[in-house]
């Protein structure tokens, strides 16, 4: 009794050899709001956040609350929405001007505050919402500490305690924006990895969640298969999916002439628990499919595009 009621989400996603794709979540957008510890379980519980909450989801967007960072008497709101032209998310920033709420809001509506700037590096959120779940908590507090640590990672990447980004049983978690991508199953040597892409991208492929910019867990599923095919190059180009209903996916990346057209079949290949810690996995009503992609290949191209 001891051991399952000790249960930690995380261990067992791994002892299952749970692969987490398609647990990205799908969004237009980010919205980064600095608030202070301790958050509730849902963010949008904070009464000063449940407007922001509202329209955020009205566009399809998802609230993150981040922890200020050290040495900072403001507050800071970032807005990364979904540029498809480019398959990955633009940021803008703005200073709070002491209501972080309003300044969501009317940063969420289009408006641009003084002294609001693009964000040209990458921010890097790593989920440490202890009262969401006990291994984010624990696991990914430390690894945004370490990731913090002076020369960890360039200096153009800001790291970020988060609230919950989703996918818990695969913390320490991760989203690096502006690529959207979502990751799990981390520890300090494999986020530097990602984040400098100085590996190939076979070492990490099968910590991919998949990018939220994607229209759907299969279309995200079939990305990473082409990702494993093509490279890191992938998430610096253009890309869509659509699915034909039958668990066919078709992946467009690129335009032009240089455009290529992957098609790949996706099946689930477990209906799987979603655990929380502490609990017993048979007390969870939450379930989850597992996706797995069975054939891949890369379409022709037609013979307009072989003249262009």
């Amino acid at each position: 009794m001891t051991v399952t009621m000790d249960l930690r989400c995380s261990s067992w996603a791994r002892d299952q050899q749970v692969d987490p794709i398609g647990t990205a979540g799908c969004y237009n957008g980010f919205l980064l709001v600095e608030w202070p510890l301790p958050w509730p379980r849902d963010v949008s519980e904070i009464p000063e956040l449940t407007p922001v909450a509202i329209a955020a989801k009205a566009a399809g967007c998802r609230v993150q609350a981040v922890v200020r960072a050290p040495g900072r008497s403001g507050s800071r709101v970032v807005l990364y929405t979904w540029d498809p032209d480019r398959g990955r998310f633009g940021g803008i920033e703005a200073e709070a001007q002491g209501d972080p709420a309003a300044t969501a809001l009317s940063t969420l509506a289009g408006n641009r505050s003084p002294g609001s700037r693009e964000i040209a590096g990458t921010d890097l959120l790593i989920c440490g919402h202890g009262r969401r779940d006990r291994c984010c908590g624990s696991m990914g507090t430390a690894l945004q500490a370490e990731a913090s640590r002076p020369g960890q990672l360039a200096e153009n990447v800001r790291v970020w305690r988060t609230s919950h980004t989703g996918g818990h049983r695969f913390a320490p978690t991760a989203i690096v924006l502006p690529e959207g991508t979502a990751w799990g199953y981390l520890d300090a040597s494999a986020l530097s990895g990602i984040v400098s892409r100085a590996d190939p991208v076979s070492t990490y492929v099968h910590q991919y969640r998949g990018c939220a910019g994607m229209s759907s867990p299969a279309v995200q599923a079939v990305e990473r298969a082409v990702l494993g095919e093509i490279g890191w190059d992938l998430l610096d180009r253009p890309r869509s999916g659509e699915e034909a209903g039958d668990g066919t996916v078709t992946l467009v990346v690129g335009t032009g002439e240089g455009q290529r057209t992957w098609r790949g079949l996706v099946v689930v290949k477990r209906t799987l628990p979603v655990p929380n810690c502490g609990v017993p996995v048979s007390d969870n009503d939450k379930t989850d499919d597992e996706l797995a992609v069975t054939e891949l290949h890369e379409l022709p191209r037609s013979r307009e595009v072989e003249r262009l």
